[in-house]
């Protein structure tokens, strides 16, 4: 287990640091809405890219205009390199450093569920709270990971289904393994709305565009999707911990969001979750972030 960086006598009792993780091909430029009305209630906060993200990510000369999707698609990427462990390693590194300024508040968002709660397994200690932002948890045996997750009967209740013939992800045939990949620049009508009403049903396509351009990327590693992701009772177990359903969400569903929280509880039943609502879908809680951070300025 890390060695735990102790904050200073003269920041021991300073106010939390929120840590914000991000999901599947996403990057710290999408909490920019978040951090600042959180700013605006006066907290600091701290949105992580995860390795490959950001402004560390690929953009390949086949994603421009003209594109090259077929060139895009089967290109070679780094992030087919980039595993969970080294996710959990730079954001253990992170809150480490940000714990030297006060308690921090560990908030993951979608696959960044993953990270966050192996990160909780490794530093339970240096977490003041962890709070999954409609983000996987795993932690039972039958469903380990995020794809289990994916594929339980919770998932697939109540949420529309895709549309195969006009989607912006590229699938899984000619993409090289260990990549997951979506053309955010298409310009199919069908698919943009097959995408926002998975992702973003309550707001329009015009509002859609400006978070697939700030804060998407088009690609993403696919082994933390499928990485074993359980929380351990003994460590992350005694983290005080929050869950924020998304009521809209198509992408993980209310009946999995139910699933996860209930298995969660079950696994450490004196410390159950801290469960808070917002009527938004997976991507565009974004348009409701003065919304969220007034959730989360309570659990600071």
């Amino acid at each position: 287990m890390p060695e735990i960086a102790q904050p200073s006598p003269e920041t021991a009792t300073a106010a939390p640091i929120f840590v914000f993780v991000h999901g599947m091909v996403s990057s710290s430029f999408y909490w920019t809405p978040v951090v600042r009305e959180l700013a605006l209630l006066g907290h600091r906060s701290l949105p992580v890219d995860l390795p490959g993200h950001g402004l560390d990510a690929s953009f390949p000369l086949s994603y421009q205009s003209p594109q090259d999707v077929p060139g895009f698609t089967s290109g070679s990427s780094p992030l087919a390199a980039i595993t969970v462990q080294d996710n959990v390693a730079h954001v253990i590194d992170v809150v480490q450093q940000a714990r030297r300024h006060g308690p921090v508040v560990l908030v993951g968002h979608s696959l960044g569920g993953v990270t966050i709660g192996l990160v909780g397994n490794a530093i339970p200690e240096a977490i003041h709270r962890i709070v999954y932002l409609s983000a996987f948890c795993p932690s039972t045996a039958e469903a380990p990971s995020a794809m289990a997750l994916s594929q339980t009967p919770e998932a697939k209740k109540d949420v529309p289904t895709p549309n195969p013939d006009h989607s912006l992800f590229l699938g899984m045939d000619g993409v090289p393994p260990g990549i997951i990949r979506f053309n955010l620049r298409s310009a199919d009508k069908e698919a943009l709305e097959d995408f926002r009403m998975t992702n973003m049903p309550e707001v329009t396509l015009e509002q859609m565009l400006p978070v697939l351009n700030l804060g998407m990327q088009p690609e993403d590693g696919a082994q933390t999707s499928v990485a074993d992701g359980r929380v351990e009772a003994e460590t992350w177990g005694r983290i005080p911990r929050s869950f924020i359903r998304l009521t809209r969400d198509n992408v993980i569903s209310p009946a999995l969001t139910s699933k996860m929280i209930d298995d969660a509880d079950r696994l450490t039943p004196d410390n159950p979750f801290d469960v808070h609502s917002l009527d938004a879908g997976h991507v565009s809680v974004i348009y409701q972030a003065r919304e969220l951070a007034a959730i989360l300025d309570q659990l600071a």
